[in-house]
């Protein structure tokens, strides 16, 4: 793709002390957190282990632990962490029970020997895994392969939800796009309800990626057109139906994938002026969305009622289904909210 992909910053240059299994991990997690960097020495192992440890001495408060807690737990560990590092060698990290080496060579043609912390590599790791066994959509058929630093949705009752609200649709099927497409799901949806044109939009330009090559993969490529951009995107006339999974609560953003989960100030409110310029007579804007924001953040203007009130929209039917419990009970419930210009 045009646009230069997200990876993990490779260091380049170090004065990291190295650790082994004769550290002990409380003691090298209290190094983390005090701001010094290690860099392990013996087994990939090791470095889980020195994980694991900065997790208890950071307190993580689990999935019950509310929405603030869980934040700033997140904040602290991702800056911790960043300081136990491991040396990669051939792109490949050079410590005896590592992982596969996975998106290294991709995602580093430019260096062959660097370190990375343990938790990029791990993630990389990880992110290989899905990408090289897919992941089975019921709502499309067949497995989707997302590409590192793509959004790739944890539920399926969502997808399920639209695609309950796209059988009914009975507008116009000649242009759509899906905004924000992570792993283009909702575009491939769309092209399979029978859209004649589907252009999915990312200003993630790894998402972009990921979609282009999950087309490569089908036998019979649908009708979808990718840009790299942000929102709607460049103005190729009039849009039937505008659909999109934005980020479901407002946070700060500290990496490209938190784009794709917390919404700034203004974003929606960009939204909502594009669509009015873009949107065809008769045209629908679906948004794919959550009562989560309801729930953790009751203090935040709902971006979907605050602009209904502006009166510029109007509701022109809201669907919701509860969200099956993983480990526990939730009142979470997913929803589809459509919305057409007054």
């Amino acid at each position: 793709m045009s646009a230069a992909l997200h990876r993990p910053e490779p260091v380049l240059r170090h004065r990291a002390q190295p650790v082994d299994e004769t550290t002990p991990p409380a003691q090298a997690a209290a190094w983390l957190r005090d701001g010094r960097s290690l860099l392990v020495a013996d087994r990939f192992g090791t470095g889980l282990g020195i994980l694991a440890a900065l997790r208890l001495l950071l307190d993580d408060p689990g999935e019950d632990g509310g929405y603030v807690k869980k934040r700033a737990f997140r904040e602290a560990f991702a800056a911790a962490s960043q300081r136990l590092l491991v040396p990669v060698v051939g792109r490949k990290v050079a410590l005896p029970d590592a992982p596969r080496p996975g998106f290294l060579a991709e995602l580093y043609p430019d260096h062959a020997d660097f370190a990375l912390p343990v938790e990029d590599a791990r993630v990389l790791s990880s992110a290989w895994d899905w990408y090289d066994k897919g992941v089975h959509f019921p709502v499309l058929g067949y497995r989707v392969h997302p590409f590192y630093g793509a959004y790739i949705p944890a539920r399926m009752e969502h997808l399920e939800l639209f695609g309950t609200w796209l059988a009914k649709y009975q507008g116009a099927r000649r242009r759509a796009i899906d905004v924000g497409t992570g792993s283009g799901v909702l575009a491939l949806q769309m092209a399979k309800a029978g859209f004649q044109h589907v252009l999915a939009t990312d200003i993630n330009p790894n998402a972009i990626e990921s979609v282009a090559r999950q087309l490569r993969r089908l036998p019979q490529p649908p009708p979808i057109e990718l840009q790299h951009a942000d929102l709607l995107g460049a103005d190729r006339g009039p849009i039937d139906l505008i659909v999109s999974n934005p980020p479901w609560m407002k946070g700060e953003v500290g990496r490209t994938l938190d784009l794709a989960m917390y919404f700034q100030d203004g974003f929606f409110e960009r939204f909502y002026a594009q669509c009015l310029q873009r949107l065809a007579p008769g045209g629908r804007v679906v948004f794919v969305f959550s009562n989560i924001i309801e729930l953790s953040q009751p203090d935040v203007p709902h971006p979907i009622t605050t602009e209904l009130e502006r009166g510029r929209f109007r509701l022109v039917e809201k669907m919701t289904r509860r969200v099956k419990p993983l480990r526990r009970r939730t009142r979470e419930k997913v929803e589809i909210w459509e919305l057409a210009a007054v």
